[in-house]
């Protein structure tokens, strides 16, 4: 066991904060600052959670550290029976050099101790691993104008909170991620991304900007880590960033016989500096992030590049154009409807053929309605239709046939409301069996419909703001399918967009493949494919459009998809 030499000249923490990170290492081997928390020690040089697991399961902790680079950056393991931190320090032994240890059994907390010289009899099994800390980035945030309040004061720390996002399993690997959280200005928000992204080995750029219960936090002033910040002020948004405490979740998830990790806040201290100015960093033109925002109440933004939101801005002149209303600029009235789709998993889409006409029903929108359904299944989304009864047989053949004909990645499950064989409301569609708990995070009404249909639709979309569910409804000056195809090429250049991945992942998994970036643009909407549902439609005696002496009348899509497609050059 570490013992105190109070011989020693040990440095004082005041000290500590501005002292190379191996005089720290050597005050806490001997003995010295037991269960210190490290926030705002030898700044300016990476701190880094620890984990130490039995060697056998070392391969599943290496992948689940990869499959979860946002929490968990790796930034070295050791080989069983290697106490040293390879390129992250010399004159280092980790059984000694960090200020506390918490033992685990089973994954529960058994013990706290200075140091791991107990245990050496079963050490040599073991393999230690180094993930990065938000604590190194501090001095980072600092330097660019925001003010961290866990700066000024040595015994508080940063907040960090559980969160309900699940990392990415690796065989017995588990557990939910952990957050950290710091109040930035809203007019520095974007400063702060930008200042933290180029960092991937300290978590890179933040999780999620704004409401907290969206991440399962139910009370921003209860943390499981850390400390509980100030109250909020009002030009003050909550930023969370991925953090390394995760690594203590998935060690109690797990439940492996013995583990090992830091105490509490107790970091790693290498010597490896990170106080480089994250603002030197070569980023490729069009690659930096930008702040949008996706919800005003309560608020909430997501990030895309530069290049990508050039080109959502390109596909809302296009519309706007073409005399489809989409809102100004200012009010964003295209941008935050495709980014809150983007950040759903399950879309409802409510859809009526709007009217019958002599000779078939008239299908305005449809078309559109089709390729944006294709879209969202392509990109990972789970897709539901509610249909008005009238629509019900004519939706549910067609959709099959689209299916078979491959113009759909898969079938889609059709509800019809109201439902003539139950009493079911727009709530019971809506809901889990207990009528409280949304089974859908996106309503969505792409077209516009008869007086039927905006009834079914008005009753859907009222009870969804009741569950606080968001929603969608396409412009009422739409007159064509143009708005369902400038969706869908939207949602594909999200879906696309490395940034916006990331972040809308949180960090977990793995960016999507080449084969599946294949699969997203081949639910492009093309010339061919718009043919191909036209074609059906008609076989079910859909049509287009009427003229005014009731014969159908086909819109060229050419023409439109031509000016959308343009924006993707």
């Amino acid at each position: 066991m570490a013992t105190t030499d109070d011989t020693v000249d040990v440095p004082s923490l005041e000290q500590l904060q501005t002292s190379l990170p191996v005089e720290a290492r050597r005050a806490f081997r001997r003995g010295f600052y037991f269960k210190k928390v490290t926030s705002g020690l030898c700044r300016g040089y990476v701190q880094a959670n620890i984990a130490g697991v039995q060697a056998q399961h070392a391969d599943d902790f290496v992948e689940f550290c990869r499959a979860n680079e946002g929490p968990l950056p790796l930034l070295h393991h050791s080989q069983p029976g290697d106490f040293s931190a390879g390129p992250l320090a010399e004159d280092s032994d980790i059984r000694t050099d960090v200020a506390a240890y918490n033992v685990l059994k089973y994954g529960e907390y058994v013990d706290i101790v200075p140091d791991l010289l107990p245990f050496d009899d079963v050490l040599n099994e073991y393999a230690f691993f180094y993930t990065g800390c938000s604590f190194s980035f501090d001095k980072i945030l600092l330097n660019a104008g925001i003010h961290l309040e866990y700066a000024d004061n040595p015994d508080i720390t940063v907040s960090m909170y559980t969160t309900n996002i699940p990392c990415h399993r690796v065989g017995s690997v588990q557990g939910p991620m952990v957050v950290s959280m710091r109040p930035v200005p809203r007019h520095l928000v974007q400063v702060a991304v930008r200042a933290t992204n180029p960092l991937p080995d300290i978590h890179g750029a933040p999780i999620h900007i704004g409401c907290f219960d969206a991440l399962g936090i139910k009370d921003v002033y209860k943390t499981q880590y850390g400390d509980p910040p100030s109250p909020l002020k009002e030009d003050q948004i909550p930023v969370f960033w991925a953090c390394g405490n995760t690594i203590k979740e998935v060690l109690q998830h797990t439940k492996h016989p013995l583990s090992f990790t830091m105490y509490s806040d107790c970091m790693y201290l290498s010597d490896n500096p990170s106080d480089s100015d994250s603002s030197t960093v070569i980023i490729p033109d069009g690659e930096q992030p930008v702040v949008v925002d996706m919800v005003d109440d309560p608020y909430q933004a997501s990030l895309v590049s530069e290049a990508v939101l050039q080109k959502l801005k390109q596909l809302q002149n296009v519309l706007r154009d073409g005399n489809v209303s989409v809102g100004t600029h200012e009010d964003d009235g295209f941008m935050k409807p495709i980014l809150t789709l983007s950040h759903s998993s399950h879309i409802v889409m409510a859809v009526v053929l709007p009217q019958k006409k002599d000779n078939g029903y008239e299908t305005n929108g449809f078309m559109g309605t089709v390729a944006l359904a294709n879209m969202l299944q392509a990109v990972g989304k789970e897709v539901t239709l509610v249909v008005d009864a009238e629509s019900y047989l004519h939706i549910t053949k067609i959709v099959k046939v689209l299916v078979q004909k491959a113009l759909l990645q898969e079938s889609i499950n059709v509800v019809q409301f109201p439902d003539t064989s139950n009493s079911s409301s727009a709530r019971d569609i809506l809901t889990q069996s207990d009528g409280n708990t949304p089974r859908f995070d996106h309503l969505v009404m792409p077209i516009q419909t008869s007086d039927n249909g905006n009834s079914m639709c008005k009753q859907l979309f009222s009870a969804a703001k009741d569950l606080n569910v968001f929603t969608f409804q396409g412009s009422q000056q739409c007159s064509s399918d143009v708005y369902g195809y400038a969706i869908t090429i939207a949602l594909y250049l999200l879906g696309t967009c490395s940034i916006h991945d990331r972040y809308r992942r949180r960090g977990v998994g793995f960016p999507p493949s080449d084969s599946e970036l294949q699969v997203f643009k081949a639910a492009l909407p093309s010339i061919k494919t718009v043919a191909s549902v036209l074609a059906i439609l008609q076989t079910y005696g859909l049509i287009c459009n009427t003229g005014t002496d009731h014969k159908p009348t086909y819109e060229d899509p050419r023409s439109t998809i031509e000016r959308l497609y343009s924006v993707l050059k």
